[in-house]
C-alpha cells in the first residue's frame, strides 16, 4: 500500500504494484521491485547474510556519532552514514561462531554467532580536517576519562571553533557513547560514562568536527576495564618555584640621599 504524499507532483512512500516510493536524504525516490530472486540459502549466502544483519546492527548502535563523523563524506558519496560504515569498515567486520557443540557442528551460521570487531582500525569518522594530537587518557574519577591534546600539530590552518569529541564502547553492553563536545583550543577532552559500565572493558576512540560538519580521522586510545586502576591516574601539577623571583636571605640595605651635584647610593660599609 501507497500513501501519497503530494497529490499534485504524485510524490509517495510504499508500493504502487511494482513501484516502490522512499524517502532518502529529503527528496522523493522511486525504484522497481525485482522481477526474481534466487533464493540458493547456500551456507556462504547465508553467511553473508549473517554478517550483514550483524554489521547493521553494530552501525545502528553507532548512529548518533557515525552522524557526526562520517556526515560530509556520506554526503559526497551519495549515501547514508550508516552504509558508508559500512564500507570503509568492510575489512575490520567479520562473524566469529561461539564454541558450542552445536555452532561447531553446523555448516552454517547459528544465531550463537557474534560480530568480531578490529576495534584498532575501526573508522568512526573519516575526512580532511586538521586532526589534533591525543595524549594518553587518565581517569579523573570512577566514570569520568580526560584525553588532553595538542590543538594543532601538523600547523595547518584551524578553526578555534572546530569541536573534539570522545567516542567509547562497551562490547560486553553492545553500547555507544560520545562526550560533549569542547573546542580545539581547550586543551583537554572529557567523556563521563554510564556507571553500570564500571569494570566492563570499553574502547576509546577520539575525533575532530569543524563549523561545516566535516570531520577528522578517527584515532584509536586505547582499551581497558573501566577501573580507575586500569588506567594512569591524573597527575597533579605541582607548583614550580622560579628561582630568579625568590627574595635572597639578606637584602642589601640601600639609602638614596641628594647632594648638591648628585645622588649617590650608601655602600656597604656605610657612609663615608
Amino acid at each position: 500500500m501507497a500513501t501519497s504524499k503530494d497529490v499534485f507532483s504524485g510524490s509517495f512512500s510504499g508500493r504502487l504494484g511494482n513501484v516502490i516510493g522512499y524517502e532518502w536524504r529529503g527528496k522523493m525516490c522511486v525504484r522497481s521491485m525485482p522481477s526474481h530472486y534466487r533464493d540458493a540459502q547456500t551456507p556462504r549466502q547465508l553467511a553473508h547474510r549473517a554478517l550483514f544483519k550483524a554489521t547493521v546492527g553494530f552501525a545502528t548502535k553507532a548512529r548518533h556519532i557515525i552522524d557526526k563523523g562520517l556526515q560530509q563524506v556520506s554526503l559526497n558519496a551519495q549515501m547514508t552514514e550508516v552504509n558508508y560504515f559500512m564500507r570503509i569498515n568492510k575489512r575490520c567486520l567479520s562473524l566469529a561462531e561461539a564454541a558450542t557443540a552445536e555452532a561447531q557442528n553446523a555448516p552454517q551460521p547459528t544465531p550463537t554467532a557474534t560480530l568480531d570487531v578490529d576495534y584498532e582500525h575501526l573508522v568512526l569518522a573519516d575526512g580532511s580536517v586538521a586532526p589534533v594530537a591525543f595524549h594518553t587518557p587518565v581517569m579523573t574519577d570512577d566514570t569520568t576519562i580526560r584525553v588532553a591534546f595538542d590543538k594543532n600539530p601538523l600547523h595547518r590552518a584551524v578553526k578555534q571553533g572546530d569541536c573534539v569529541y570522545l567516542a567509547a564502547y562497551c562490547p560486553e553492553l553492545g553500547d555507544f557513547d560520545i562526550s560533549a563536545a569542547c573546542y580545539r583550543n581547550s586543551g583537554f577532552a572529557e567523556i563521563r560514562l554510564h556507571p553500570y559500565w564500571t569494570g566492563k572493558e570499553i574502547h576509546l576512540w577520539g575525533f575532530v568536527v569543524d563549523t561545516a560538519g566535516r570531520a577528522s580521522l578517527s584515532q584509536y586510545l586505547a582499551h581497558a576495564p573501566l577501573s580507575p586502576t586500569a588506567w594512569p591516574p591524573e597527575e597533579e601539577e605541582e607548583p614550580i618555584e622560579d628561582e630568579a623571583v625568590a627574595a635572597p636571605e639578606h637584602e642589601p640595605r640601600i639609602i638614596f640621599w641628594k647632594t648638591d651635584r648628585h645622588i649617590a647610593s650608601e655602600p656597604e660599609g656605610g657612609v663615608p
